[in-house]
């Protein structure tokens, strides 16, 4: 989370221009995961394990096998963490990922390393940069996949190295007899959480701050639901939006979640006509937080006493980057946390209610709010 100029931002201009080359890649009927849900994020990551007998010769050999930063050693197999820029389809594991770090393969004073690895199932590769260049370092043709709550679990069962791999490695190495081309490298399964992932149903839950209430109430205010919006309390005046939909993560810094049309109307007694304020759609936004690190906002579509619609953000809100998620529901929860007016509700709530006077102000108490969000 943050303001406009966290580099997040960055990637929801990238990440449809890899959806749409992503498209060109997969295989006949398959379609890509929508275009805001398919992209991996950087906590993601892919474990290769050697083949069994490779392992054997090479510690036979008196070859080491060592991960290069950030990559690391897992019992015996290499984790890879993952860049953010690969996608991946969820139905049949088609995308690539690009893998941080590196191996190196050291032989006494001879070394061996591959860099800028590229896992491509939808060319059944995984290319690498080694001794100054890129090649197919081995093919595969035996991926599966299955999707998990937050992402994805790819398996690339047979990795073979191809003969320019094999001819590299082991010129490098001075040990040609190591490496031999279709010969098994090992497996690699990836561990992917998608950038968002679709929210599929849930609630929204918010309470108004005594001290608000009151000052709408002194400018004789009163406010009633609309459609399906259920109150929930009177002390505090307390609602219960359902139909949540959107796209979440983990962290909380990257969509949002809003209710359907059904809202919120306030409405002042006036003459000759009194003054309407509607609030529909009410939700929150992950990543256009106007306040510090780790904020975002609550959100609403405006029905205004003058027949304007507005998306003016209602309020702010410090939800944080942990949120509780239920492995056993598939649910994600937060809250509930205080919720300060937005410096965009201000003017028109003063317009709307004090005829322009600075009634309300911005950050003052708003209420407090709560969502949970099921990703199944």
């Amino acid at each position: 989370m943050g303001t406009m100029k966290d580099p997040k931002i960055r990637h929801r201009l990238v990440l449809p221009l890899l959806a749409l080359a992503l498209l060109a890649l997969l295989p006949a009927g398959a379609a890509a995961y929508p275009s805001k849900g398919g992209g991996i994020a950087g906590n993601s990551t892919v474990t290769i394990f050697l083949d069994g007998k490779l392992r054997r010769a090479l510690e036979g050999a008196g070859v080491q096998v060592l991960p290069l930063k950030p990559a690391g050693l897992k019992g015996k197999a290499l984790r890879f963490p993952l860049k953010e820029e690969g996608i991946f389809e969820p139905r049949f594991g088609t995308g690539y990922a690009f893998l941080r770090g590196g191996v190196r393969l050291r032989s006494g004073s001879r070394t061996a390393a591959a860099r800028r690895l590229v896992l491509n199932t939808a060319k059944k590769r995984l290319t690498a940069v080694v001794s100054g260049h890129t090649i197919t370092l081995a093919a595969t043709d035996d991926v599966k996949a299955h999707r998990t709550d937050l992402g994805i679990v790819v398996k690339v069962e047979t990795l073979r190295l191809t003969t320019k791999g094999a001819q590299l490695l082991g010129g490098e190495l001075g040990r040609r007899d190591l490496f031999r081309p279709h010969k098994l490298l090992g497996r690699a399964v990836l561990a992917g959480e998608f950038f968002t992932v679709p929210v599929t149903g849930g609630t929204i839950d918010f309470s108004f701050d005594e001290g608000f209430r009151h000052k709408l109430e002194s400018l004789g205010v009163s406010i009633s639901t609309t459609g399906t919006v259920t109150p929930t309390g009177s002390a505090p005046l307390a609602y219960q939006f359902p139909e949540v939909k959107g796209e979440i993560n983990r962290t909380l810094t990257h969509g949002g979640i809003r209710t359907g049309n059904d809202g919120l109307t306030f409405v002042q007694p006036a003459s000759p006509q009194p003054r309407i304020v509607t609030w529909t759609e009410i939700g929150l936004g992950f990543e256009n937080g106007f306040g510090g690190e780790g904020s975002d906002v609550a959100t609403a579509v405006w029905h205004l006493p003058d027949g304007q619609r507005s998306g003016t953000p209602i309020g702010q809100v410090e939800l944080g980057e942990s949120p509780a998620f239920d492995p056993k529901t598939g649910t994600f929860s937060a809250g509930p946390v205080a919720t300060t007016l937005s410096p965009y509700a201000v003017q028109p709530l003063n317009d709307a209610f004090a005829e322009g006077k600075p009634f309300f102000t911005a950050g003052e108490p708003f209420g407090t709010l709560s969502f949970a969000a099921g990703v199944r």
